[in-house]
């Protein structure tokens, strides 16, 4: 069987290596409450988001957890971009990952410090690439046929 963070590791690498930041896939903790990382790719900048998998954060703090949450502007707007909330200095921009039914199962970011790009340069620059990532993912989910939830720590 095949997880989720093996079939999205090359895409997250890929990514990462195409927007020069690093990139993360995340699930909702069974509370809600939190989100955890399940796969990351980073950069070789010496000022990167770095998180570790299995590591936890707050999930109303996170775009990924926005983006998991289903929060009102994420959903309308089918992603999240969250500016210096988590900690200052730090921008991300995450979008749903979905399995072959439709459903919400994970979520994908990109994370930078603020000072690199403004929020419309993300939205312009990034979050193309980034949906076109999520959509990869999701086409090689679908191919696998199923997928294994990697049940939260």
């Amino acid at each position: 069987r095949t997880s989720l963070p093996e079939i999205a590791q090359p895409h997250l690498t890929a990514l990462a290596d195409r927007v020069h930041e690093s990139t993360s896939l995340a699930v909702l903790s069974e509370s809600g409450e939190e989100i955890q990382y399940t796969a990351r790719a980073s950069t070789t900048r010496v000022l990167s988001a770095r998180v570790t998998v299995g590591a936890r954060l707050p999930a109303r703090a996170t775009a990924l957890g926005h983006v998991l949450l289903a929060l009102p502007e994420a959903r309308t707007q089918g992603y999240a971009l969250v500016d210096e909330e988590l900690e200052a200095g730090l921008r991300s921009l995450a979008v749903p990952v979905r399995d072959r039914t439709g459903r919400v199962v994970a979520a994908l970011n990109v994370a930078m410090h603020a000072a690199r790009r403004t929020a419309a340069a993300c939205r312009t620059d990034i979050l193309p690439e980034l949906s076109r990532t999520a959509t990869l993912i999701e086409a090689d989910l679908s191919v696998a046929g199923r997928f294994v939830h990697v049940p939260p720590t």
